[in-house]
């Protein structure tokens, strides 16, 4: 005889278990500023893998036995912000640390132990991730503000074969400045990729140029392309 009630008693065993690991209330976060309400992965009723955690404080990423571990963003309630590594609830390993000072935006970066800066890592003015098919460059901070500008050069003078030329920028207006081009009211760090076609110094064939740049430091830069 096939017993009558077996696939009902399973779809109920099935949905409770499902209900204990899907509702918010079931899994517990241990840090207080966020354990109003949570969403995501959970582990014998507390917060383990991805999840989002809100209290007064707001923090995204990774959690275990409960508490923020691994890689995570922290919104802290007067607005500061820290992206970075965690352990047992507490800011340790490399991170961002985000501000205001006197009304303005400031930022910490480094590495952090039980919710100390340990070491602080200045980042550099800038960093070019690809170069291709350039004789050389250079990159030269002007004065402040919040421009970027890229002049195009071969043999002496401005480089009157260009063709093709793309910005793929993180921020910021297009200007048009005669031989140069670049960008006004950008926001730091900016990204910048050019890419375009040009004759090589001979003027015996065509080549493709691909430049990418990070500036983080704010000011009035000049990039300068050397074909």
């Amino acid at each position: 005889m096939k017993p009558k009630h077996l696939l009902p008693t399973l779809l109920l065993t099935i949905s409770v278990i499902h209900f204990s690991y899907s509702q918010p209330g079931n899994c517990k976060v241990l840090k207080p500023e966020i354990a109003t309400s949570y969403s995501g992965e959970c582990k014998k009723g507390l917060a383990n893998g991805n999840g989002t955690a809100v209290g007064t404080d707001k923090y995204e990423g990774k959690f275990k036995d409960g508490l923020p571990q691994g890689n995570g963003t922290y919104h802290y309630a007067n607005g500061d912000v820290y992206i970075g590594d965690f352990k047992e609830g507490m800011r340790s390993g490399n991170g961002k640390f985000t501000f205001k000072f006197l009304g303005k935006d400031s930022t910490y970066m480094g590495m952090w132990k039980e919710d100390k800066l340990v070491k602080k890592i200045v980042p550099a003015a800038y960093l070019v991730s690809q170069k291709q098919n350039l004789q050389r460059y250079t990159v030269q901070k002007i004065k402040t503000g919040n421009r970027v500008v890229f002049s195009f050069m071969q043999n002496g003078g401005n480089n009157r074969s260009l063709t093709g030329l793309l910005f793929t920028e993180s921020s910021g207006t297009l200007i048009n400045l005669g031989q140069d081009q670049g960008f006004d009211n950008v926001q730091f760090p900016f990204n910048c990729k050019v890419s375009y076609s040009t004759l090589n110094s001979f003027r015996s064939s065509n080549t493709d140029v691909i430049f990418d740049i990070q500036i983080n430091e704010p000011g009035q830069w000049v990039i300068t392309l050397f074909n």
